[in-house]
């Protein structure tokens, strides 16, 4: 176990809630056991480690505080979080990854260690956050998590990791003041992202395995909002949940583009079967569409630029608009090769419409079958952006998951 891990956990159920602000979870930790828990809530209310510490009440004086971004430190909505870790009389803290707020980076540490908090931050953090007491290397019990040293640094390389990964939205966020958009393909040993019926119509292809299929769902719990074309809504008819992962539920988003839906549409699709609420700055869904929806009662927003890059470009600053740090993409075919190809101006240079890409590739031929099945079309992916480079890549059961960011 490692306690940052725990505090990871705690910030996917922030998602969505805290925005603009970031996602952050939080655990008080005293005498090896956790004895508080806290999330961001919404704007305005209390941060994760005000929650964590308010959970640990009088247990708080003289323990230590696990939290995954650097505690803030100047007043905004509410006080500084700083200011509530010296005053419950925390004595150590670890963060582990560093706010790049110019307001807080570099500045709580300085500030904790003068009132005599013994502070640990990124790596270091991570590793120091393992829990060792009660463990032992000679445990034959049941579920005994035991852990060799190694194997202890290794996990908390990995944690550090995480959440990195985590907060690689959030970062570019506050950099760029726009949505950092992550897309997520699919493709099969030969290449096929998906295929038509005998009718010329996108038809239903699963590809990956249910490893795969949890990676995916994990990757929607830490998104502020899922995003699919037309083509895909209606071959799929996908629910967009979050039912493999633990964490809330991202907005769901609708490129529709040309595609002008009806009412017997709609009335199927599982898309349009969630409530939008009062609020349309946490509408449960929204529609981006170059057409009138006069059937689609979704918040609908009309796009109108001259190109799909301008109009990809008026999405993104809508969104970025209402804090959305991520935008995770599940293209079908069309959509990919729109935005591989595409560009939009960022002051003197280019840049691609896209800030990752997890591809992922199936090994296991039975995928295909069915698309050899009475001589059924196959939509083949687009293939690479001509700027994608390679910087991870993992095998999971039969899939291969390969990261590229742009060059």
């Amino acid at each position: 176990m490692n306690y940052l891990q725990l505090a990871l956990e705690e910030s996917f159920f922030a998602v969505g809630i805290s925005r603009p602000n970031p996602a952050v979870g939080a655990v008080v930790v005293k005498d090896g056991l956790v004895v508080g828990r806290g999330r961001t809530q919404s704007p305005g209310n209390a941060h994760a480690e005000v929650m964590a510490l308010r959970d640990a009440g009088e247990l708080a004086r003289g323990a230590a505080l696990f939290v995954t971004l650097e505690p803030c430190c100047h007043y905004g909505r509410t006080p500084p979080c700083t200011k509530a870790i010296i005053e419950t009389g925390i004595s150590e803290v670890y963060y582990a990854h560093a706010d790049p707020n110019p307001q807080v980076r570099g500045k709580s540490r300085g500030i904790l260690e003068a009132a005599g908090v013994k502070v640990y931050e990124g790596k270091d953090a991570c590793l120091r956050a393992h829990a060792e007491s009660g463990w032992s290397d000679s445990c034959s019990a049941e579920g005994c998590m035991t852990l060799a040293p190694d194997e202890s640094e290794n996990d908390g390389s990995v944690v550090f990791a995480e959440i990195e990964r985590f907060f690689e939205a959030y970062d570019y966020f506050v950099c760029n003041k726009r949505t950092f958009v992550e897309v997520k393909v699919a493709v099969s040993e030969n290449g096929f992202m998906g295929m038509l019926d005998n009718r010329g119509v996108p038809a239903p292809l699963r590809i990956t395995g249910q490893g795969a299929a949890c990676w995916n769902h994990e990757l929607r719990a830490m998104s502020d909002a899922i995003l699919v074309g037309a083509g895909t809504l209606l071959a799929d008819n996908p629910s967009l949940d979050v039912r493999y992962a633990h964490g809330n539920s991202p907005v769901k988003v609708l490129w529709a583009g040309h595609r002008k839906f009806t009412e017997s549409e709609i009335s199927g699709l599982k898309f349009f079967s969630c409530g939008n609420g009062a609020d349309k700055e946490n509408a449960a869904s929204l529609v981006f569409t170059c057409v009138e929806q006069p059937a689609i009662k979704s918040e609908t927003i009309l796009l109108s630029g001259n190109t799909f890059e301008e109009n990809w470009t008026h999405m993104l600053e809508e969104l970025s608009r209402r804090g959305m740090h991520r935008l995770m993409v599940e293209p079908g075919a069309h959509l990919s090769e729109k935005i591989y190809s595409g560009s939009t101006a960022q002051g003197e240079k280019a840049s691609p419409l896209w800030n990752r890409l997890d591809l992922w590739k199936s090994t296991d031929p039975s995928v295909e079958r069915p698309v050899a099945q009475e001589g059924r079309e196959s939509l083949l992916f687009p293939g690479l952006p001509d700027s994608a480079v390679a910087k991870e890549s993992a095998m999971l059961g039969p899939d291969v998951l390969t990261v590229y960011y742009p060059g």
